[in-house]
């Protein structure tokens, strides 16, 4: 509870400041720090994802996709599952304190990665929006395409081969390399480095994609792949896993899903790869942390 300020205060203080006028001087500046510290920490919630190393979050939206990835005090999104999700995706984000995206990334324009990016966008100041450039025309992402505008932001297609940065990471888009016809084959495909160790998105992008990308001689060697297309089978096809070699793998789907994700085969090659698979469905939102040698699993 406030308390007025008696002349009898003012006055001892004075006499005070008189006497001692550089601890008068010393204590006029506690306070006024103190009180800057209260306006910033009431104006801005206390960020809890720590400052030090790579953290991405994949977000359980579902039958869909969702990625949360923040390093040094720079944060990115990719895809934000349906439209009921983003309310999900928002809370999410803003529960870690985060008030600011650097990035948001649509890898492609079907409703299940797209769809809960309206809520993102206008619930948190952006800075870069980048989509497909072959995104397509679903209700869902020309929804978000007004979101975007409304906002005052710009839709931009990223150029293959340039080197992005979030914090001491570097990311770069390897794909689309075409427009397939096929959404799916059309998603954003993104590699991010951070020191020795590589995370790579696929958005739904199926075995066709996959291996134009080997032809091609993208480097999509990673520690952690967030497998295709919520596991399904006709992605994640043996010749992309060998080549790209994940430790981790992460699948995004929904419990008991009608599409059946992850589909057996799916796992199958994932197990004869050798790779570590932590799924949405079963375990709910996943978290890998790297510190630039080496990922491991943290808790959500």
């Amino acid at each position: 509870m406030s308390r007025k300020v008696r002349k009898s205060d003012v006055n001892k203080f004075a006499r005070f400041a008189k006497k001692y006028p550089l601890a008068a001087i010393a204590l006029v500046v506690i306070a006024v720090a103190v009180l800057l510290f209260q306006r910033m920490s009431d104006n801005n919630p206390t960020v809890t994802v720590p400052m030090d190393g790579l953290y991405v979050h994949y977000i359980d939206v579902g039958q869909g996709d969702s990625e949360l990835l923040c390093c040094n005090g720079q944060y990115m999104l990719i895809d934000a599952g349906v439209p009921s999700a983003g309310d999900t995706v928002v809370e999410y984000i803003r529960d870690l304190g985060i008030k600011k995206l650097d990035y948001v990334v649509c890898t492609h324009g079907h409703a299940d990665h797209c769809g809960g990016l309206d809520a993102v966008v206008e619930s948190f100041d952006v800075d870069t929006v980048f989509t497909s450039p072959y995104a397509g025309d679903a209700a869902a992402y020309l929804h978000f395409v007004d979101t975007v505008e409304s906002a005052q932001l710009t839709l931009e297609v990223p150029d293959q081969g340039v080197k992005y940065s979030l914090g001491d990471a570097k990311f770069e888009f390897l794909g689309p390399l075409s427009d397939h016809k096929n959404v799916n084959d059309d998603s954003l495909v993104l590699r991010l480095d951070y020191g020795d160790t590589s995370f790579l998105f696929t958005g739904d992008m199926t075995a066709k994609a996959e291996k134009e990308l080997i032809e091609d001689g993208a480097d999509i060697k990673c520690d952690v792949l967030k497998v295709g297309h919520h596991g399904s089978s006709g992605s994640s096809c043996y010749q992309f896993l060998y080549e790209a070699e994940p430790k981790i793998g992460v699948i995004s789907c929904g419990r008991d899903n009608d599409y059946g994700h992850p589909h057996e085969e799916t796992l199958s090659r994932l197990n004869d790869a050798g790779v570590t698979v932590y799924r949405t469905d079963l375990e709910g939102s996943i978290v890998i942390f790297s510190d630039g040698m080496k990922v491991e699993r943290r808790a959500a």
